[in-house]
C-alpha cells in the first residue's frame, strides 16, 4: 500500500516522494516501511511503487506478506496452531464457524484477493441466505462469524502475512437484526402442567432435571454439569461454577464428559433454591444415598457430598449413567406433546423463570444476577414481556393518581 506526495526543492522544482508499507516485523509487531524521494513526476513515482508492490507479492519472504495463501488454509492453521489458552467452549465455536461457514464460503480466496469489498458482500450474503437451505442468519450469528474471521486475520497481521485486517470495521445494513426478539416461555399454569406430566414418566430423573432448570434458571449445560457437592442443603443454595460441553461429546469424544468454565465470569453464581426444588433434590439424593454418612442440621436433608453428577438415570439398564443431550431433548419434547403445551425448547425454561421473576416484581438487576447474564442489556428482554406486567403498571398508576386526588381534591370544570 503506497502513499505518494509532492514537495518542492529550494529552487522551486517539483519532486515526488513514495512511502510504501512493507509488512510487519514479526519480532516487534511494528510496521515496516520503504521510502524514496526524488521522483520527477507522479507517474514515475507510481510506477516505482507498483514494481515494489509486485515484488512483495512475488517474493513473500522479502516483504513478509503471504498474499498468495488461501484463507481456508490459514483459518485451519490458525484454529489448530495459533489459538492457545482459549476455553474449549470458545474453540468449539471457532471450529464450527471455520468449517461450517468460512471455509465453504470464502476459503478459496487468497489474502491478496480478499478485499474489504469482498468481505462486505460476504456479510450481506450471510445475512440474506447464509443458513440452512438458504435461510437468513441473524445479525448476532453473523456478528459471531465475523468475529471469528477478524480474530484470525488480526493474527495474520501480527505475523506480517497481511498488512490489514479486512474484517474489521465491516458495516451491517441498518435493517439487519432490527426485528424485536420474540421471547418464548410458558405461563405458570403451563409450567405446572409440564412438571406434573414429568412426574408420570417411567424415568424419574426427568422431573428433577427440568424442575432444576426452571427454578434456578440454568442453561442446559450448567444443569448437566451439577454435582452433589455443588448443593448446600443447609444454606439452601446451589453453586454454579462449570458447564458441560455436551455438543463436543461426539466423534472422538463420544462417551466422555467434557466440563468447562461457565459462559461468562458473571455466570459463576450462587442461587437460592425454592422450597419445592430443595425438597425434590433431597428426595433424589436419598435415591442414591439411602444411608447417608453426613446429615444436615435439618433432619430431612439426607445428604452425602459427592463428586457424582446429580442427574443420572435412575431406572433401567442405564441406571447410574449421566444424561446426554439427545436424551434430554427427546424427553422434553415427549412430555410437552403428551400434555399439548405450546412448543418451546429446554432453554426457554430459563426464559420462563425470567418472566416469573419479572412478574413477581423482582428488579432487572437481580434477575441478571440470578440468570448470570454478562450485561443487564441482555436482561432487558424481560422488561416488558407480558400483559401481567403492563396491567400491574396501569394499576400502580391508577393508585398513584387516586392517592393524589384524595390529598388535593379539586372540582372538575364543566364544559359548556
Amino acid at each position: 500500500m503506497a502513499s505518494i506526495s509532492g514537495y518542492k526543492l529550494k529552487n522551486g522544482q517539483q519532486r515526488y516522494r513514495v512511502q510504501l508499507y512493507a509488512g510487519t516485523n514479526p519480532a516487534t509487531g511494528k510496521a515496516k516501511n520503504m521510502k524514496r524521494d526524488g521522483f520527477r513526476s507522479y507517474d514515475e513515482a507510481n510506477a516505482w511503487a507498483k514494481v515494489q508492490a509486485g515484488a512483495a507479492i512475488n517474493n513473500p519472504a522479502h516483504s513478509g506478506y503471504r498474499l498468495n495463501m488461501r484463507i481456508g488454509d490459514w483459518l485451519r492453521d490458525w484454529v489448530t496452531n495459533f489459538k492457545v489458552n482459549v476455553k474449549e467452549g470458545s474453540m468449539i465455536v471457532y471450529r464450527y464457524n471455520v468449517e461450517h461457514y468460512l471455509v465453504p464460503k470464502i476459503g478459496h480466496y487468497t489474502f491478496g484477493e480478499y478485499t474489504p469489498a469482498v468481505h462486505q458482500r460476504f456479510i450481506i450474503e450471510m445475512l440474506d441466505h447464509g443458513g440452512e437451505k438458504g435461510a437468513p442468519l441473524s445479525r448476532n450469528t453473523v456478528n459471531i462469524i465475523n468475529g471469528t474471521l477478524s480474530n484470525a486475520l488480526q493474527k495474520a497481521v501480527k505475523l506480517g502475512y497481511i498488512s490489514k485486517n479486512n474484517a474489521a470495521g465491516v458495516e451491517f445494513p441498518r435493517s439487519a437484526g432490527t426485528a424485536k426478539r420474540k421471547l418464548h416461555y410458558w405461563t405458570r399454569e403451563q409450567a405446572s402442567t409440564f412438571l406434573d406430566a414429568a412426574k408420570d414418566e417411567k424415568e424419574p430423573v426427568w422431573y428433577y432435571f427440568f424442575l432444576t432448570i426452571l427454578d434456578l434458571g440454568l442453561r442446559k449445560g450448567e444443569a448437566m454439569a451439577l454435582r452433589w457437592d455443588d448443593v448446600d442443603f443447609t444454606a439452601n443454595t446451589v453453586e454454579i461454577n462449570k458447564t458441560r460441553l455436551y455438543r463436543a461429546e461426539t466423534g472422538e469424544h463420544t462417551g466422555e464428559i467434557i466440563l468447562d468454565d461457565p459462559k461468562f465470569p458473571t455466570s459463576n453464581r450462587t442461587i437460592y433454591m425454592t422450597d419445592r426444588l430443595r425438597a425434590a433434590l433431597i428426595d433424589l439424593n436419598h435415591e442414591w444415598y439411602p444411608q447417608p454418612t453426613i446429615v444436615s442440621l435439618d433432619n430431612e436433608a439426607r445428604v452425602q457430598p459427592s463428586h457424582d453428577f446429580i442427574f443420572r438415570f435412575v431406572n433401567g439398564r442405564f441406571r447410574g449413567k449421566v444424561l446426554r443431550d439427545r436424551s434430554t431433548n427427546g424427553a422434553f419434547e415427549r412430555i410437552r406433546k403428551r400434555v399439548s403445551l405450546p412448543r418451546i425448547v429446554i432453554h426457554d425454561l430459563r426464559h420462563t423463570l425470567g418472566v416469573f421473576l419479572r412478574e413477581s416484581g423482582v428488579p432487572l438487576e437481580d434477575i441478571r444476577d440470578v440468570l448470570g447474564h454478562k450485561d443487564v442489556s441482555t436482561t432487558l428482554i424481560y422488561a416488558e414481556v407480558t400483559p401481567t406486567i403492563k396491567q400491574r403498571a396501569a394499576v400502580k398508576l391508577n393508585d398513584f393518581l387516586a392517592d393524589g386526588k384524595k390529598k388535593n381534591p379539586k372540582r372538575v370544570p364543566k364544559i359548556n
